[in-house]
């Protein structure tokens, strides 16, 4: 399908560069204009998130020791923020710079590192890079807090190339490894003393040892130097093979399966105008004629966390935060666990015949009814009417279907959708008593086209 009107374009824009929208959050970015809409999202420091702010702090204390508020804690600000972008961007840095809690074991690491990644999602890459290098929680996963003079890790030195800056056989040799790592020997992670409640220790930083520190001449990727981990952050993110990994991964998951090498170029070319600037590369996809083409255009599974938080933010379900824990796992995806140093297997890997299973009791656990005072499921009936789409069955099909799928669907599952709630004899009273409007929503949510981003 061709994104043909500025409303289908700005809804294909929330769902890859968000979690997807709530009606109102529709109106307001609709009321903006897609260009509007763009330069929001690029600068979420104008944006005031507050009340995501609050709900993330309330659980923050806890967090620093119990791994389920640990995750109540992201998935809070997942569902509320007003900041969609930012947000997007940290999910995929977390899965780019891959840390597991398995292995960390103290949540406290991995909420400062989530703290760091979200400070620095939008900002130079150099600085991120720099960031996760001295970060607490991967010196744990991958050792890097074991690298001294005398008997150098690589692990994280050969990640860093690998994984998170240049790709795998690009540019460095496995000289340049062993050298990489000799020059990010010497740190240490320092953590508060433990007290009687304590059951993890709790970050305070790093610390460097400079007798733990190979202070000797190195060669890297051809400069020589009696280099640290400043040294080996400047280099590599200095390096034109490294503006084009990265924007390469940015355009594959914000925009379209294979982006062409002058794609890259483009993002490469505002990396070095900008200063390794994320939000410049950012502005280059988003803008792009490429990112509303037909390439782009629902080609991509929603992850578990994708699609729960896009459910959730769309029916106003805030009360469900602490449940939705459950829902991404059930699904086949626990935040801050990624499987392994690579992060998580994207795409069909999303769905098969447990998690399409889990996708569809999800569906029916939040759009079946609830008690009338609690605010965990769906009151189809509520939303229609405070959209002003309950009078007639083609209102309420059309609504269910422009929240949830963006409207794209054939003639033919539409009439189906409107028989459903009564077609011609639809009486709203009805279709409300006899569960039919929650069954809307439901077969909405289940659709092929809604597990896509």
């Amino acid at each position: 399908m061709a994104l043909a009107t500025e409303r289908q374009r700005i809804q294909h824009l929330l769902r890859r560069a968000g979690f997807g929208y709530s009606p109102e959050e529709l109106g307001e970015y609709l009321a903006l204009g897609l260009t509007g809409t763009i330069d929001r999202l690029l600068n979420p420091e104008r944006v005031d998130d507050a009340v995501a702010e609050v709900a993330a702090d309330s659980f923050r204390e806890k967090a620093l020791q119990d791994r389920q508020a640990l995750l109540t804690t992201w998935h809070a600000r997942l569902v509320l923020t007003k900041r969609p972008l930012l947000e997007k961007l940290t999910y995929f840095w977390h899965d780019h710079w891959a840390t597991g809690i398995r292995k960390v074991n103290a949540p406290s690491y991995m909420l400062v590192q989530n703290e760091a990644i979200r400070a620095g999602a939008l900002g130079k890459f150099r600085d991120l890079a720099m960031a996760m290098t001295r970060d607490p929680a991967m010196m744990i996963w991958l050792d890097n807090r074991d690298n001294v003079a005398k008997a150098p890790n690589e692990n994280y030195a050969r990640e860093f190339l690998e994984l998170f800056t240049l790709g795998e056989g690009h540019l460095y040799t496995e000289k340049d490894v062993k050298e990489a790592a000799r020059a990010l020997t010497g740190w240490r992670v320092t953590a508060a003393k433990p007290t009687p409640e304590s059951n993890f220790p709790v970050a305070t930083g790093v610390v460097f040892m400079p007798r733990q520190f190979d202070a000797g001449m190195k060669t890297f990727l051809g400069e020589t130097g009696k280099f640290g981990d400043e040294d080996v952050v400047r280099i590599v993110t200095s390096r034109r093979e490294c503006a084009d990994y990265i924007g390469e991964k940015l355009w594959r998951f914000f925009a379209v399966p294979d982006p062409t090498p002058a794609m890259i170029k483009r993002t490469s070319d505002a990396y070095f105008a900008n200063d390794t600037s994320i939000r410049e590369m950012m502005r280059v996809i988003l803008t792009s004629d490429e990112m509303y083409s037909a390439a782009a255009y629902r080609w991509r599974i929603k992850s578990p966390v994708e699609h729960v938080v896009h459910a959730t933010r769309a029916f106003g379900l805030t009360d469900r935060v602490p449940r939705i824990v459950r829902d991404t796992q059930t699904e086949g995806q626990a935040l801050f666990d990624p499987p392994s140093v690579a992060g998580w297997n994207w795409g069909e890997a999303w769905v098969n015949s447990n998690t399409f299973l889990a996708r569809a009791n999800f569906a029916n656990e939040v759009t079946r009814r609830g008690k009338p005072d609690q605010k965990l499921n769906l009151d189809a009936a509520a939303l229609l009417q405070a959209n002003n789409a309950g009078r007639t069955a083609e209102a309420a099909v059309d609504f269910a279907l422009d929240l949830l799928v963006g409207g794209d669907v054939d003639a033919g599952t539409r009439a189906t959708l409107i028989e459903h709630i009564g077609g011609t004899h639809y009486s709203f009273a009805e279709a409300s008593r006899s569960g039919a409007l929650q069954g809307l929503f439901y077969l909405v949510l289940t659709m092929p086209l809604a597990q896509l981003a």
